[in-house]
């Protein structure tokens, strides 16, 4: 017998809360901490995005926090009480605790309710990478996936959702460790646009230096090119911290060299992914070959 399941997720897909109100998806809001207040992502305790990052700009240094047991074990609770079992799609492993802190709540919880199924499945994605991968897993259920067939699903699909980026100031990256002080002075002195990538195992890898900002992501669109699979990408979603007009020059190049591409979705890069990203960061998301990138000029 097929249980009745709830799709769950975490708020670092960066949707939106009414794209998870839509599309009746149960989700747990991040916490962040910005001068010495706490948030909660998509909660009436947030910050609107523009004043966020105008406060990173101004120099405060906000901190993120992974999901906390308790708040997981409630909102799963609030589901399993309703006879339901759960599909809960987590933020990348690679980039946070919150996958190992759901698999511990899952795993309690089935011993309180042994008749309920609950599956969780690591994304390896963040923002819009998880948030494409989400929405693919919506359709699914959509169109009738039981939850076995669901997770399944999820789990051959995740490595086809490539994830390129770019940033307007390595310093962030640099607190983060994804890369070195040395790096992030020479880059800023010399205009460097690192692009990065999420790897299979949901790590940030960065590939390309590019000098200039439009080098950077007209780089970005040619990568796609190569890796995105035709007939699949009729909407594709690109995300920014603060910096929309350059998301909309980038999807402007790949509509050029991708007609094929009807539609772009655009989101904020939110505050727990911008803590680490920073302002000026512009992300697209897209079924790929693979997230392996290839060389482009």
């Amino acid at each position: 017998m097929n249980n009745e399941y709830v799709i769950a997720t975490d708020s670092t897909t960066d949707m939106g809360k009414e794209y998870y109100e839509q599309n009746n998806v149960s989700y747990i809001g991040m916490h962040y901490i910005m001068d010495d207040i706490e948030y909660v992502q998509y909660s009436e305790n947030d910050l609107p995005i523009k004043e966020f990052y105008d406060k990173v700009r101004a120099g405060s240094m906000p901190k993120t926090s992974q999901v906390a047991y308790d708040d997981l074990t409630k909102l799963f609770e609030s589901i399993l009480d309703e006879g339901k079992d759960i599909f809960y799609l987590c933020f990348s492993s690679a980039l946070s605790g919150s996958y190992q802190t759901a698999l511990l709540v899952a795993k309690d919880l089935m011993e309180k309710y042994p008749d309920r199924k609950i599956s969780v499945v690591d994304s390896v994605s963040a923002s819009g990478g998880e948030g494409l991968l989400l929405n693919l897993c919506v359709t699914k259920r959509n169109q009738g996936a039981t939850l076995d067939e669901l997770t399944e699903y999820a789990e051959r699909i995740k490595h086809n959702t490539c994830h390129l980026f770019t940033v307007d100031d390595l310093n962030h990256l640099h607190r983060g460790g994804r890369v070195s002080k040395l790096s992030a002075v020479v880059g800023g002195m010399l205009g460097i646009k690192p692009i990065l990538y999420v790897s299979d195992t949901g790590h940030l890898i960065p590939y390309a230096k590019i000098r200039g900002r439009k080098q950077s992501l007209d780089s970005m669109a040619k990568q796609m090119k190569e890796k995105y699979l035709p007939g699949q990408n009729e909407e594709i979603y690109i995300c920014d911290g603060d910096a929309r007009k350059d998301a909309e020059y980038l999807a402007e190049q790949i509509k050029k060299m991708m007609p094929d591409v009807k539609r772009v979705r655009y989101d904020n890069v939110g505050a727990v992914i911008g803590t680490h990203s920073g302002p000026g960061t512009v992300a697209l998301f897209f079924v790929g070959k693979d997230r392996i990138p290839t060389d482009v000029k």
